[in-house]
């Protein structure tokens, strides 16, 4: 047990001397909590706060202990001691990297306690120290002329602690990826956001329009933000806008502050350069055609519908070829049941293109030969069959056939 225990604390020594770069955030684990953290109150004196959920965890001096079992990494910080849930992807890579400590239990209690010991005598030093810088500066005062210098110099320093409080309290209660993108108030009467141009979408149609924007990274004046774009046949993929700064929002209070506290992790990543982000996009849109086409091959139904009305059936669909031949027609195949599934009527409905690839058209029907009994409720695609300009035929039935 003394062996083991040497041995973390000797890993603690050689992570402090190093640091540890990582962040952890609500990506890359489940849960933040600070078991003991410090804040400094307006005059400068460092307060404890027990168990306080934080967004984020950065700037960490050393990762000292791993829970296996609980997925539970101890981490120490300048201010303070904490506990992060990891999700299980990052556990399994903690759980290899043999530079961080693995203890039990009971191990981890004593780490834990150690930990907050340290940082327990390390606050009271400070405010030690910070009492007695006061009580000296006052006491070097000479009567009333100096008491005013003293006085002044005594609000500065609770200002500056004060500004400090409100970063640290900012830090504790704003996600860095969340960019407020809300005008001055003297701009309110016009908008109370600020619209953001995607210099990536087709004509700069997409417009974001919110008071706040997810974002990746800042990089020259830059807002990389991604969004999950929604698909035909269920299918989604990632797309990342680019938005240029307006100048409106350069001069936002809000967006100015956010930016400022959270530079360093805003700015961080190098990694959305203009052309690195358009080729992304492409592959992603790329990759998402390539899966409808796989599920699709021959094309599927964007929508259908019917209805009986005075009995007579009126039929619609708009289809959307995927194959790379020209469809020249299109017979959709149906049957008419009532609610105990007795078929009422069948038949189909013959469209003409030409449809090319990746096309889309509308056929419509608003009143038809077929004829139903007035019980008829539900319509069912039982066949289609394509016809290409080269004469040659596809026929779909059951799970060939798809709709969006």
């Amino acid at each position: 047990v003394y062996i083991m225990r040497f041995v973390i604390w000797l890993t603690l020594i050689c992570f402090a001397l190093t640091g540890f770069a990582e962040s952890f955030t609500q990506y890359n684990s489940a849960s933040r909590t600070a078991i003991v953290v410090y804040i400094p109150d307006a005059q400068g004196f460092y307060h404890k706060q027990t168990n306080v959920y934080v967004n984020e965890v950065n700037n960490i001096d050393v990762p000292y202990a791993f829970d296996k079992k609980n997925k539970k990494l101890y981490v120490a910080t300048g201010f303070g001691n904490y506990v992060v849930t990891l999700t299980d992807s990052r556990a399994k890579l903690v759980k290899k990297d043999k530079s961080i400590p693995k203890a039990t239990e009971k191990d981890i209690d004593a780490l834990v306690l150690s930990v907050n010991n340290s940082l327990e005598v390390k606050f009271a030093k400070y405010n030690l120290q910070r009492e007695k810088e006061i009580t000296d500066s006052i006491n070097c005062v000479r009567e009333q002329a100096r008491l005013a210098a003293i006085e002044q110099a005594r609000q500065d320093s609770i200002e500056q602690a004060r500004k400090i409080a409100e970063i640290e309290q900012y830090k504790l209660s704003h996600d860095w990826h969340w960019i407020p993108i809300i005008p001055n108030k003297d701009q309110y009467r016009y908008s109370s956001s600020i619209d953001l141009e995607c210099d990536l979408c087709d004509d700069k149609k997409h417009v974001y329009s919110k008071d706040s924007v997810f974002a990746f990274a800042i990089q020259n004046d830059t807002i990389y933000s991604p969004n999950i774009e929604q698909g035909y046949l269920d299918k989604s993929y990632l797309h990342i806008h680019r938005y240029c700064v307006p100048q409106n929002l350069k001069t936002s209070s809000a967006y100015q502050q956010h930016f400022k506290i959270f530079k360093d992790s805003l700015t961080n990543d190098t990694l959305y350069e203009h052309d690195f982000v358009a080729y992304y996009n492409s592959k992603a849109f790329s990759d998402y055609i390539k899966e409808v086409q796989a599920e699709a091959p021959y094309g599927f139904f964007v929508d259908w519908g019917w209805d009986s009305e005075y009995s007579f059936i009126s039929f619609h669909f708009r289809y959307m070829n995927t194959n790379k031949r020209t469809i020249k027609y299109i017979d959709v195949y149906w049957k008419v049941t009532n609610s105990v599934n007795d078929v009422r009527e069948t038949g189909h409905f013959s469209g003409t293109g030409p449809l090319a690839q990746f096309e889309s058209a509308n056929w419509n029907w608003d009143y038809s030969s077929y004829y139903v009994a007035g019980d008829a409720s539900n319509m069912q695609i039982t066949k289609v069959i394509i016809t290409y300009m080269n004469g040659q035929k596809q026929v779909l039935t059951g799970k060939q056939i798809k709709v969006n």
